[in-house]
């Protein structure tokens, strides 16, 4: 599976639905920073980040089986 930082970017940007990261830290729990370091694939997110993040994206039911799990950093603001 690709990083799961492409896929987040790429929801992100969905036309019509276009969130920032800050925003998307705001709805998920997470920093802004750690949500950057994600898509620019310099940190492994785990899966409960990646659950955490496609809930706020309003994305369900997506496969997780092949993501790797990472370490979460997970820090409120």
């Amino acid at each position: 599976m690709e990083h799961f930082g492409k896929y987040q970017y790429q929801l992100r940007m969905r036309k019509g639905n276009y969130i920032s990261q800050q925003k998307l830290a705001e709805l998920s729990g997470f920093t802004q920073t750690y949500i950057s370091l994600v898509e620019t694939r310099k940190a492994q997110p785990s899966r409960g980040y990646v659950r955490l993040i496609l809930d706020a994206l309003g994305v369900g039911n997506v496969k997780l089986a092949g993501l790797k799990a990472g370490a979460s950093q997970r820090t409120c603001a």
